[in-house]
């Protein structure tokens, strides 16, 4: 599942982009899961999840995959269970995700000496990214609820 998600990320929605946002399926799907399964799961799911991007793109190894576990350490704790609904919990932990995926993702380019400009990468494509996504998370809830109740059961997925 997790390389038809990269997939989809690498050919369809990496043209998309919304005033400098871009969809990050593969963001929202491992953010979705650490909330529904836990995060134990949402790391599996980030780390293997990230590797897969990180072959399918041109960036530094391992940089989305690190990128995707703080995504998903966030989303995995406790925050906002008594906001009340999951879909409101979603969106929140998709946008505060989506800030440490950016955050995360700006510090490793930085490290492995890409030159990155601060302002200019979180006003152009940090911050709207993280609005488009949390406002997505909410539709990709239900598809990943209805994954969780399938493999829960112990049904398997094709």
């Amino acid at each position: 599942m997790l390389t038809g998600v990269a997939l989809i990320q690498t050919t369809v929605l990496s043209r998309i982009d919304l005033l400098g946002a871009h969809p990050n399926l593969l963001l929202l799907v491992v953010l979705i899961w650490a909330v529904v399964r836990g995060l134990d799961e949402g790391l599996v799911w980030a780390f293997v999840g990230g590797l897969i991007l990180d072959l399918l793109s041109g960036g530094p190894l391992a940089a989305t995959a690190v990128a995707l576990l703080s995504a998903a350490y966030l989303a995995g704790q406790s925050l906002g269970e008594e906001v009340g609904s999951v879909a409101v919990r979603v969106t929140v932990l998709a946008a505060l995700g989506a800030l440490a995926y950016h955050l995360v993702l700006l510090l490793i380019l930085i490290w492995t000496g890409h030159g990155v400009s601060w302002g200019s990468s979180l006003a152009r494509v940090g911050v709207p990214s993280v609005v488009l996504n949390a406002v997505l998370a909410p539709l990709v809830l239900q598809p990943m609820r209805w994954l969780e109740q399938v493999t829960d059961r112990g049904g398997v997925v094709v």
